[in-house]
């Protein structure tokens, strides 16, 4: 009797390894699977061609977000959010002045969780309308940051580009010179 207990209780901790060993097995197999490219560019084009209606990028009017689900209100929220950092990191990117834009981003992004919390809580049918207001004032502040942003890069490019402009032309123009020098130092040929 007794033997037959440790072999049953072999028995079941083999089971429970090897149990394991799978789950883990299958586990990892799942998170490469999902994280894969073509999975996440097949997620990805779901998720934009999911919603056959077109939505504009700028700031959305409280009453239009009232009619969507919490899903699209978030994603929508999130991609505006990420859009303004990019925004911002690429104008640090380029030397352009950026001011109290990052510690802006931080907020946004802080508030931006704050929401998406209460989004996730409101998962079931449309948004209510004082959620709507609250993610429809998120988004519109992402857009005014991301604007700041990119007039700020575009200020500080515009001149690099304009002297880029200006070299250019002025090596054009010495090189049309020299050419024309060398053109006429060479023996015209007689007929």
């Amino acid at each position: 009797m007794a033997a037959a207990l440790v072999f049953f209780a072999m028995l079941m901790a083999g089971a429970f390894a090897a149990g394991f060993l799978v789950w883990r097995y299958g586990r990892r197999k799942w998170r490469a699977f999902h994280s894969h490219g073509v999975v996440v560019a097949a997620t990805g084009l779901w998720h934009e061609t999911s919603s056959f209606r077109m939505r504009p990028r700028g700031p959305v009017p409280p009453g239009d977000l009232h009619r969507w689900t919490a899903r699209q209100v978030r994603r929508e929220m999130w991609r505006s959010v990420d859009h303004a950092d990019a925004a911002v990191r690429a104008a640090s990117g380029v030397g352009a002045p950026t001011a109290s834009l990052p510690a802006l981003c931080h907020r946004l992004r802080d508030a931006a969780i704050g929401l998406d919390q209460v989004l996730r809580v409101e998962s079931a049918g449309t948004v209510p309308a004082d959620v709507a207001t609250q993610a429809a004032d998120v988004m519109r502040a992402a857009a005014d940051i991301r604007g700041a942003a990119v007039a700020s890069a575009s200020d500080a490019t515009g001149q690099r580009v304009r002297d880029l402009a200006h070299d250019a032309d002025h090596e054009i123009q010495c090189l049309d010179a020299g050419l024309a020098s060398a053109r006429a130092a060479l023996p015209h040929p007689h007929p």
